[in-house]
């Protein structure tokens, strides 16, 4: 009796950020897809060029380029961060007189920098009563920082209070 033997191919849809692009892109991965070949997936679709790095959100160190991507996605949902390398030179300044510096990934998110600048500037508030803004507009909380910066590894953002409707 033959036994036959059948091949699963799994497709996963994966959603990615890219440094210094606005809104989010998707990609569709197989089980043995490497950082490196999804990399070439993402130039593809977003024409970055150069050397990139894939972060998971929020992570401090990019995965490495040999590395079966599925197997460090996240449970929860996040997005991927494309980007290139180095940190961003992040200044928040905060009741016009008062500024802090940190160097952050592209793929830390606007609420992970707000959660830090708010330690630093304001530390008995909390975070949630604050925003940042980036030449005036207010950046969501959910965005990357790298989409922020639009590719530069420079920013500078303002800490402000929320608005909070008054009835």
């Amino acid at each position: 009796m033959t036994e036959l033997i059948e091949e699963v191919t799994e497709i996963i849809a994966v959603v990615f950020a890219a440094e210094g692009q606005a809104g989010h892109h998707d990609a569709e991965i197989g089980p043995t897809t490497t950082v490196k070949e999804f990399i070439d997936i993402a130039v593809t679709k977003t024409g970055i060029e150069g050397l990139l790095e894939v972060y998971v959100e929020d992570a401090e160190e990019p995965l490495g380029h040999e590395l079966i991507l599925i197997e460090h996605l996240s449970i929860e949902f996040a997005p991927l961060h494309v980007a290139k390398p180095g940190k961003i030179a992040t200044t928040v300044r905060y009741q016009r007189n008062r500024q802090v510096e940190n160097e952050f990934r592209p793929a830390a998110t606007i609420a992970k920098v707000t959660k830090w600048a708010v330690g630093k500037l304001a530390p008995t508030e909390d975070p949630s009563d604050f925003q940042l803004k980036h030449d005036g507009k207010v950046l969501p909380p959910d965005s990357h920082l790298g989409q922020a910066a639009h590719g530069a590894k420079s920013i500078v953002l303002d800490l402000v209070f929320k608005v909070k409707p008054q009835g």
